[in-house]
């Protein structure tokens, strides 16, 4: 089945999802979150290491979400984020067709990537939380506007398998409707493919695959990832990869190719209210000329403890090679308190 093949039948049933379904009253729910963050900053005296001090934070962000039922039985949800700068910055309309599965239209909304699907960090994997560096991962329709499919649930294994297309993959505002985005200037569409499944009990497997329409000649780019999670009464573990190849026209010795990437964690629940985590990221960039080569690694120790509706976090990171510079080191505790509504 070809791409434009997939393209016609999202089309298709998204079509007919709207022709022939006119929705009932529906209910509207507000959630949201706050968290509080002190991050310190240190590093280990020699020259080319990494110290941006000492920081405080404090995000939130709300989700309207509504719901209801389609005269035909269908259900609908949609959801709008606000966020810290009280911008409407993603959101989603979903269309459930039972035993036919879900489409969903997505605004910036509606990644399918398996990127750190492994991780079992209890506050977060730590190239995506506090300062990071500029880790490179596998890219994907996150961010973009896009339409998915997604298979009912019921198949064996606990299967499940999502298709999406985003047509236009540049910047894109949540207009109300005939709204242009900004042209991407690398990639013209994109397509996205996700599957996970449960084999066993405790178990969880998954795969994805991000193949972008890139206008570049010398190497197209395209990035995937698998992931494989396993629990064992109050022990978990992850493993992980993931890949980028970088899209270019011209070739030099300095010229990224290709990103691999590592992820390993395991968690312990200590009670019902504490658990601790590991998990170490190898991220190793290879470029045209092996001289070039570099290999960033990201190790963090983590525990969170929850009271009433509160839960308290720390995590200790510890870099090498930030930045995928040599000898540039970086260490990072983050204290966290955050609230759910």
């Amino acid at each position: 089945m070809n791409m434009n093949t997939l393209r016609k039948i999202a089309i298709s049933i998204l079509a007919s999802v709207f022709a022939f379904a006119s929705a009932n009253a529906g209910e509207l729910s507000v959630t949201g979150s706050v968290k509080a963050t002190y991050a310190i900053n240190s590093v280990d005296g020699s020259e080319t290491d990494n110290n941006t001090g000492k920081g405080m934070g404090l995000a939130n962000e709300f989700t309207l979400s509504a719901s209801g039922e389609l005269d035909n039985g269908y259900t609908w949800s949609f959801n709008q984020d606000i966020d810290d700068a009280t911008v409407q910055d993603d959101a989603s309309l979903t269309i459930g067709m039972g035993g036919l599965g879900s489409v969903k239209w997505n605004i910036s909304d509606g990644g399918i990537q398996k990127n750190f699907s492994s991780s079992q960090s209890t506050y977060g994997t730590p190239v995506d939380t506090g300062t990071s560096g500029t880790y490179v991962d596998a890219a994907d329709t996150g961010g973009m506007a896009s339409i998915r499919y997604t298979t009912p649930s019921g198949l064996p294994l606990d299967t499940s398998i999502s298709v999406q297309y985003a047509p236009q993959t540049g910047a894109l505002a949540n207009n109300s409707s005939n709204g242009q985005g900004v042209a991407d200037t690398a990639y013209e569409s994109a397509m996205e493919y996700a599957i996970s499944a449960t084999p066993i009990e405790g178990l969880n497997v998954g795969a994805s695959y991000f193949d972008p329409d890139d206008t570049r000649t010398a190497q197209e780019a395209e990035g995937g990832a698998w992931f494989a999670t396993y629990a064992l009464g109050s022990v978990s573990f992850g493993y992980g990869k993931s890949y980028m190849a970088e899209g270019f026209t011209t070739i030099a010795a300095t010229t990224v190719e290709d990103y691999d990437n590592t992820q390993m964690s395991v968690a312990f629940n200590v009670n019902d209210a504490l658990t601790i985590s590991y998990e170490d990221v190898e991220s190793q960039r290879s470029a045209a000329t092996a001289a070039n080569d570099v290999t960033m690694d990201a190790t963090s120790i983590q525990a969170s403890y929850t009271i009433g509706g509160m839960t308290l976090s720390v995590s200790h990171d510890e870099f090498d090679n930030l930045d995928y510079t040599s000898g540039n080191k970086m260490n990072e505790t983050l204290f966290a308190a955050a609230i759910s509504f």
